[in-house]
């Protein structure tokens, strides 16, 4: 186990295939509690799972903002950090995944719905223990979580995988924003130690969900990916009526019968032949 430092540097290895993230977040309704050293936020599961990890399905059941991160990133604390954390839905390891927020003129998606919510959790929260209805049309973490590389590890303290991005794929928010989080909750001092870092270059829904690859992510001593492969039992299903409904499915099915008619009316005309000529048709001698 070793102080976690989200950098290039550190990555022992990729993980293209070993941290298969994939996720559907649908939209929810929420409520936000401040809890002196963070923003806690309730999110709504819906009736499937929406995010799946090396084909092990799970549920959201927390999401918090801290300030600063919880994090390093390139030796550095950034100044905030947006953590959701999932529990497997048939057991197993819990899942996090790390976003760093970054002070930036810059604005995006997140960056609006972030703003919203620390300003609401300001005015109607400001204090330890506090609670408030955020009544934000389409909030989704669908909106928050970048489509980009990412970093993985595992805090064997806690049980616990983590997907972090890096801080190039930081959310940005204004400084005044920043500000008013600062003064609304502490820092939050948390070690954050796994077992080495590795590095998803893809991103996440690379893979479709249902794929049936499952690798962990442990230590190789190598770049490269090479070992702890176990690939899940997938029984393939097909759809013939859309395969036959296919214009290349036709045009085979076409020729052949074209072949087949084409045959029987050689094998006809032969032995028309035959019966007017008295001669055996070539065809025939072939087989006798």
């Amino acid at each position: 186990m070793q102080d976690i430092n989200i950098t290039n540097d550190n990555v022992k290895g990729k993980c293209d295939l070993k941290c298969s993230y994939n996720f559907t977040y649908s939209d929810s309704n929420t409520t936000a509690k401040n809890d002196g050293v963070m923003i806690s936020l309730t999110y709504d599961n819906s009736s499937a799972p929406q995010v799946v990890y090396n084909t092990q399905k799970y549920v959201v059941t927390k999401v918090y903002i801290t300030s600063p991160s919880i994090h390093l990133f390139n030796g550095s604390f950034t100044d905030a950090e947006i953590c959701i954390e999932h529990a497997p839905v048939k057991g197993g390891s819990m899942l996090s995944v790390g976003i760093p927020i970054k002070a930036s003129s810059e604005s995006s998606t997140a960056s609006v719905l972030l703003t919203e919510i620390i300003n609401s959790v300001a005015t109607n929260a400001p204090s330890q223990g506090d609670s408030t209805n955020l009544n934000i049309s389409g909030f989704s973490l669908q909106k928050i979580v970048p489509n980009k590389p990412f970093f993985s590890y595992v805090d064997s303290n806690n049980n616990m995988d983590w997907i972090v991005f890096g801080v190039l794929d930081s959310i940005p928010l204004n400084s005044s924003t920043l500000s008013t989080l600062s003064k609304i909750i502490k820092p939050f001092a948390l070690p954050m130690m796994g077992n080495g870092l590795f590095f998803n270059s893809t991103g996440p829904n690379s893979v479709s969900i249902g794929e049936g690859i499952y690798i962990k992510c442990n230590p190789t001593g190598s770049s490269t990916e090479e070992t702890g492969v176990e690939y899940a039992k997938h029984t393939p299903s097909y759809d013939w009526s859309k395969m036959l409904e296919s214009p290349v499915t036709q045009i085979i099915i076409q020729i052949f019968l074209s072949c087949i008619i084409f045959l029987i009316i050689f094998i006809g005309a032969s032995y028309l032949y035959n019966f007017v000529t008295g001669d055996t048709p070539k065809l025939v001698k072939g087989f006798t």
